[in-house]
């Protein structure tokens, strides 16, 4: 490829494909455009010419295109030539271009070269011995750069399509159409679509960037127009902190040669004057248009009509520009001396304006050396923006007062920058900047730090710092009693209380309880509950230590919208517990409404005053698709966690039940995990966490559920529930599978019956509905030819309380089932179609697939759907006879060295590898060097495997 289109792949090169050559791999959009043209292959006629900038992947659309038509079932149907006008002469004359064609053809034929009849013309020709070598076949031929091609160059194409009734289809790409405004009718121009967020996620993985943030990738998807190859050699400048979310962005971004190559035509035309008038736009942070004539000195008219014109759009008094890349051009390609000349002009503006916090900004920014001058402002437009909950220019501004600042000015400067990051969700920016506070000799100061300091140690050393607490306690005791001592106990309580709600969501009940204990013996009891916190932590840990009554004690009015926010959440989670999720869906989404208004990054003050900070905002939207999820609409679940993952840290919060929620979302509806969930995964601090890992182990049960392999799905959730309580694990409960569904399908009625004795002990956290839902389907799972009746009527009567279509699916399924085990092969299909109707309501489509394969099984007559899970059952020992238990614990027990087996049960715990190194304290080579040979000396050859076989030992010993 030319080095100038600076392509990348949308696609991992060998990725299979299909029979019909579908690219199930690309970015969706993308596999609409290769579907189309498969399309228009079986047509047998027509071109498609997609138009595109440089890097947006046109040669690799293209090079997907000539796998998918060359595959073993593709092929039967189509002959592909293709012809690059990069290896032509320098005219890419008509001769050239149809001398490679016909060298291309003749590479194909078997016969060798031949004369050709040129007396009807050279295209002709070719049209003849194109028809000669297809043999009935679709001719498809691949143009690269078709805008490079000469004019006759392009009329022989043309002349190529259809010729004598030839079936011939080109298909290629240009940057710009060689046809003008009106091509032929015989050609559709296509303009190829930029990625999406999880294109672009997709694109990075593959080249390899690291890491990436959902939120992180949307944005740079915003920012450089979904072209793949500016995304990706822009996250090759950034830092691994930066594409995980948890440190802030540059902006504007770094001008990478991509950018460049997109943009160059756009800027040739342009003077010096222009330049100037689009660099002050560039960093301008008011978006009126007024200010920028004010500051440019040109009139509305230059922007209306004049060159700069086609690059800017003008709406209702405001600016924007068309293409948010040219920012970051002008101001990398800009001088230090013009950018600050473009800062010193809006300064002057705004100054005149009266705006004279915005006007330090720019003041700030044109100044080299330090201006203490400008440090009130800009702490009081980094607080107005806090109150304003846009936290990442709250951030920015008080960070660009730390470099003006000194004294106390300047801890206070990095007291804001610490608290904007952390609420930005920039946790590694915030750990930067808030010891420098919290090393302060006023305690009034390091009172109002604790806060932000405990969320940020929790979240990037994964426990929350007890003893840093402890410190704080004391000192805030020993402090004053008058109005500055009892300030300093309010904040400390609230930071008490944060963390008793951070050890809860961790599992860490009696430390949850001891801080809030703690909390409010410092504030008297909670007389100042509005403004410490602690009656909102308290309604917090209650809801999360058990189902509440949908009743909570909290401040009749909030103080900050962050709390009227985390009120919010606490008010609907107790609502979902009171099995009202229609209730609480609706004071959910009335929250993010009112709390989490739309705004443009790029623009100041852009939305209404009283937001609540992305961090919070990101609890209210995990917990508004946990309850959109347990109300049954699994497909508004999936796109409301969707929306936030990519404008919102939701990887940071409630210890990580964001990437549980979305790990199970896309399971249930579509059998796999997406490239958010995986991204989610890979960038959360709390990866780690208890609730993941559980969630990722339940996970598994589900997809070895849906695979049949019963017998996994129901051990692993053995293991998940086994480990739950043994680290007494509190959380929000995400939907998963049956576990005495799973040993009864499976045949296994022993351990199905030891499972409904260990459920019936383990269910009085659930709401009274659910608690009924879920023993109703164990017990008719273990259901015999005597009580099969009670035991239906008794599932149905609990599911028809319930409005959860997602959830009635789930009981109408084990009542098929139930039906299938007994012989009742009619009453079980009956059963299945309204499960199968009922899961394609609530938008569970994998569920659809599995009812669907079922009742197939019902009615071709299979009886034992389950011979994979026999299959891994018999391959690890899982027959239930003693033998084959202690035969299990002396390889474990004895072919194991202590190393290997510390290794083997972290892993079988759903510990990842790196986890694993992480706690043992070697590198992850040595994890994966230990995990082989568990692997060779047991006969295994998966994790899954694995986590049975653990079990089975555990039983054993």
């Amino acid at each position: 490829m030319m080095a100038m289109t600076t392509e990348v792949p949308l696609v991992a090169r060998g990725a299979s494909h299909g029979g019909d050559g579908s690219a199930a791999d690309l970015p969706g959009a993308r596999q609409t455009e290769i579907e189309h043209a498969l399309e228009r292959v079986d047509e047998g006629s027509g071109a498609i010419l997609w138009t595109a900038e440089h890097g947006m992947g046109r040669s690799t659309l293209l090079d997907t295109l000539a796998e998918a038509l060359t595959a073993t079932a593709a092929s039967a149907r189509a002959l592909v030539v293709r012809v690059s006008p990069e290896r032509l002469d320098r005219d890419r004359s008509r001769d050239a271009f149809l001398a490679a064609l016909l060298s291309q053809v003749e590479r194909l034929s078997d016969t060798g070269e031949e004369d050709l009849p040129v007396e009807r013309g050279l295209e002709a020709a070719i049209a003849a011995q194109l028809r000669k070598v297809a043999a009935g076949k679709t001719c498809v031929i691949l143009i690269d750069d078709a805008d490079m091609l000469s004019g006759e160059a392009i009329d022989s194409v043309l002349q190529l399509l259809g010729h004598d009734g030839s079936a011939t289809v080109v298909l290629a790409t240009a940057c710009r159409s060689p046809f003008g405004e009106r091509p032929p009718h015989d050609v559709e121009i296509r303009e190829l679509p930029g990625v999406t967020t999880d294109g672009a996620l997709r694109v990075m993985a593959e080249a390899h960037c690291g890491a990436v943030a959902p939120h992180v990738a949307a944005t740079l998807t915003y920012r450089l127009a979904g072209n793949p190859a500016c995304i990706v050699q822009t996250a090759r400048r950034l830092s691994p902190q930066q594409l995980a979310g948890t440190s802030m962005l540059p902006d504007p971004l770094p001008v990478v040669p991509a950018v460049k190559n997109a943009l160059a035509a756009h800027l040739e035309d342009l003077t010096d004057r222009d330049r100037a008038a689009l660099l002050i736009g560039a960093v301008a942070v008011v978006d009126r248009i007024d200010t920028l004539t004010a500051a440019t000195g040109e009139d509305v008219n230059y922007f209306v009509s004049g060159p700069v014109a086609k690059h800017l759009t003008l709406l209702a008094g405001g600016f924007s520009f068309e293409d948010q890349r040219l920012r970051s051009l002008l101001h990398g390609q800009a001088s230090l001396a013009q950018r600050t000349t473009a800062h010193e002009a809006l300064a002057r503006a705004h100054q005149e304006a009266g705006e004279h916090q915005v006007a330090a900004w720019h003041t700030a920014l044109a100044r080299i050396a330090g201006d203490p001058a400008v440090v009130p402002d800009l702490l009081r437009l980094a607080v107005r923006h806090l109150h304003h909950g846009d936290t990442r220019w709250a951030h920015a501004i008080a960070r660009e007062a730390v470099g003006h600042a000194t004294g106390d000015e300047r801890v206070r400067a990095c007291e804001l920058s610490g608290i904007a990051a952390v609420l930005s969700g920039h946790i590694h920016d915030a750990a930067h900047w808030l010891p420098h506070a919290a090393r302060s000799g006023d305690p009034t100061t390091r009172a109002r730090t604790l806060l932000g300091l405990v969320v940020t140690l929790t979240l990037t050393d994964g426990r929350v710092p007890d003893e840093v607490l402890e410190r704080a306690r004391v000192e805030a005791i020993a402090g004053p009693d008058d109005e500055s001592g009892r300030r300093v106990r309010s904040n400390v309580a609230r930071a008490l209380s944060a963390a008793a709600c951070l050890h809860m969501e961790r599992g860490a009940t009696a430390a949850a309880w001891r801080r809030l204990e703690e909390a409010r013996e410092l504030v008297g009891g909670g007389r100042c509950g509005d403004r410490d916190g602690t009656r909102l932590a308290r309604a917090w840990l209650s809801i999360y230590a058990a189902e509440a009554t949908g009743e909570v004690d909290l401040p009749a009015q909030a103080v900050v919208p962050d709390d009227e926010s985390l009120g919010a959440v606490a008010r609907g989670v107790a609502l979902m517990h009171a099995d009202e999720p229609d209730a609480a869906a609706r004071l959910l989404a009335s929250a993010v409404a009112e709390l989490s208004p739309v705004r443009r990054s790029d623009v100041w003050f852009d939305g209404p005053e009283g937001a609540a900070s992305p961090l919070v905002v990101a609890h209210l939207r995990v917990v508004q698709a946990l309850v959109e999820f347990r109300a049954g609409d699994v497909e508004r679940a999936a796109s409301t966690l969707r929306e936030a993952a990519e404008h919102l840290p939701v990887g940071l919060v409630l210890s990580g039940l964001g990437v549980t929620l979305s790990r199970r979302i896309d399971v249930v509806r579509d059998g796999a995990v997406s490239a958010t969930s995986e991204a989610l995964t890979e960038t959360s601090p709390c990866h780690a966490s208890t609730q993941v890992r559980l969630g990722l182990l339940v996970d598994r049960a589900i997809e070895a559920s849906f695979d049949r392999d019963h017998v996994q799905a129901a051990t692993l959730l053995e293991v998940a529930a086994e480990r739950e309580l043994r680290e007494s694990a509190a959380g929000l409960t995400v939907p998963g599978i049956d576990i005495v569904e799973e040993w009864a399908t499976a045949g296994r009625n022993h351990e199905a019956h030891r499972a409904l004795h260990r459920l019936r002990a383990r269910i009085g956290t659930l709401s009274p509905l659910s608690r009924a839902v879920v023993l109703s389907r164990a017990e008719l799972a273990i259901a015999t030819e005597e009580d099969i009746e009670s035991r239906v009527e008794a599932a149905t009567a609990a599911a028809r309380d319930i409005t959860s279509a997602y959830d009635r699916a789930r009981s109408e399924l084990s009542v098929g089932r139930a039906f299938a085990r007994v012989g009742l092969q009619e009453r079980a299909e009956a059963a299945m179609l309204s499960a199968q109707d009922l899961f394609d309501e609530s938008g569970a489509d994998a569920w659809v697939a599995l009812v669907r394969e079922e009742a197939a099984s019902l009615s071709s007559g299979a009886t034992e759907p389950m011979r994979r899970a026999t299959e891994v059952s018999e391959h690890v020992s899982p027959a239930g006879t003693d033998s084959a238990s202690r035969e299990d614990a002396d390889a474990w027990a004895v072919d194991l060295t202590d190393r290997e087996r510390e290794v083997a049960t972290l892993v079988a715990q759903g510990y990842a590898n790196r986890d694993v190194a992480e706690r043992l304290y070697v590198s992850v080579r040595t994890v994966e060097v230990h995990l082989g040979r568990v692997y060779r000396k047991l006969g295994l050859r998966s994790r899954v495997e694995l986590a049975v076989l653990a079990h089975r030992y555990s039983d054993s010993s």
